[in-house]
């Protein structure tokens, strides 16, 4: 965990005497209000490795073990059959190069074959049972459809494991042809409307969904602020492998949103319709706006600064009033009230206006204004500054008390995102790894200090065991 603090740093530059650089109150920086907010994009990639051993098991679970039960099957030329067909053994999945799956189901294929038909004026009649055990090879390729379910293309049964020949009245008749068109039938019911239903991967979106969607209340020390991401696209594209694995990839696309106020449940986003394009990797990459209102600024400046004398010489004294924050243009302004108490002589009052552009600092964990104007407003006071005030002596006094701590909004804002990568299925868990967080922005707007938290990350699947 990193520990920042937010400094207010306010730099003099240009000096000349106490002349002030130009910060005109009358234009459109001071009088507009402040550019709109960059988008605070959010990206997810999650791809989820899959053994066809996993889908396996959840189709084993699905399918009846009476696959079929059919009475006085019509195939035509007066022949009739009664089939009842049972699951012998676990189905096994094997992935092909073409992308097709190959599916082994052994079964138990009981029934007769009935011949009745009139021949030369005779009425003939006769029967022969059949039993075999079998070990279809069927090959299909599965798709995943807009809405979550698998749908079934190409279906074929490539062999039986031992010809469908019977005699009957010396006529050898292939009962294969009658058989396949059965068993295809059966197969992509059971298949659509069962097996792989039962694999559930809207479930697992869901899931994720669940977790990562809702709202989280960060801390900062002085409020909150309530953070959540808004959900635009969804892309999901499944591949499965010759390493026997079905990997399927989301990649989810949005932004994240933060207000004062808790979301009301119609704010948040539901998962988006899914849109079958491709994605890759395990990565989370987010920007969260954390949100300082300069009133909170304000009101911490003038606790922590009340009373405080900042001492220009053994005869002129600063008395900070009123600190206030207000944006600039595209920058941030500091006004400082301020009453000047000189010895023998009457005390004066007057305000500093400070602008400049805040930007984050690595080396001091902390934000400070940089290209500072400034501007001068009082009576004849300090005209002759420069005869008795050193140029840094107010901003190293400033740079010192003028501190706004954020370490622990930070840290809170981290473990909140951390907390959001953390979820879990009925078969694997999820959890951030390597997290690392960055400030790539901050933007006034007419209310408050927006900074822009970065964060990037792995994310970590682990199977359940």
């Amino acid at each position: 965990m990193y520990r920042y603090s937010l400094i207010i740093l306010i730099s003099f530059l240009a000096f000349t005497g106490w002349a002030c650089r130009s910060l005109p109150m009358g234009g459109p920086e001071a009088l507009e209000p402040p550019p709109p907010l960059p988008k605070a994009n959010a990206t997810v990639n999650l791809s989820l490795e899959i053994p066809l051993s996993f889908l396996e098991d959840q189709i084993n679970n699905s399918l009846d073990k009476q696959l079929f039960n059919e009475k006085d099957l019509e195939f035509g030329d007066g022949l009739y059959a009664d089939v009842d067909l049972d699951k012998t053994g676990l189905l096994e999945l094997t992935a092909k190069e073409n992308g097709k799956i190959l599916l082994a189901l052994p079964v138990f294929l009981d029934g007769k074959l009935r011949l009745e038909k009139r021949l030369f004026g005779q009425r003939i009649a006769t029967a022969i049972p059949f039993q075999e055990n079998l070990t279809p090879q069927i090959s299909f390729l599965p798709v995943l459809k807009e809405n979550w379910a698998f749908d079934i293309e190409g279906l074929d049964i490539l062999s039986w494991g031992k010809a469908l020949e019977y005699d009957l009245l010396g006529f050898k008749i292939d009962f294969e042809p009658m058989v396949k068109r059965q068993m295809v039938a059966i197969m992509e019911n059971q298949l659509r409307g069962g097996a792989l239903a039962a694999v559930d991967f809207k479930r697992i979106a869901d899931n994720f969904w669940s977790s990562f969607g809702r709202p989280r209340y960060v801390e900062n020390g002085l409020s909150g602020t309530y953070i959540y991401p808004h959900a635009e696209k969804l892309k999901v594209h499944e591949t499965f492998t010759t390493d026997q694995m079905l990997e399927l990839n989301f990649g989810l696309e949005g932004e994240m949103r933060s207000q004062k106020d808790r979301p009301l449940a119609t704010q948040l986003s539901p998962l988006p319709e899914i849109s079958l394009e491709q994605s890759f990797g395990n990565e989370l990459n987010i920007t969260t706006p954390l949100t300082i209102g300069f009133n909170e600024i304000s009101s911490y400046l003038n606790e922590s600064l009340k009373d405080s004398l900042i001492t220009l010489d053994r005869k002129t004294q600063l008395l900070p009033r009123d600190f206030s924050i207000r944006h600039y243009g595209e920058n941030t302004m500091i006004i400082l009230d301020f009453l000047a108490k000189r010895l023998g002589k009457k005390d004066l009052e007057g305000k500093f206006y400070l602008a400049g552009k805040p930007t984050f600092d690595p080396e001091i964990n902390a934000i400070r204004l940089e290209n500072v104007d400034f501007r001068l407003e009082t009576e004849n006071f300090l005209a002759n500054m420069t005869n008795w005030m050193k140029r840094r002596k107010i901003m190293k006094i400033i740079q010192k008390q003028g501190v706004i701590p954020v370490g622990d909004y930070l840290n809170n804002a981290q473990a909140a995102l951390l907390e959001m990568g953390d979820w879990e299925t009925d078969f694997a868990s999820f959890a951030l790894k390597k997290p690392a967080i960055s400030i790539s922005g901050i933007y006034p707007t007419s209310s408050e200090l927006v900074i822009y938290v970065q964060t990037t990350a792995d994310i970590q699947m682990e199977w359940n065991k």
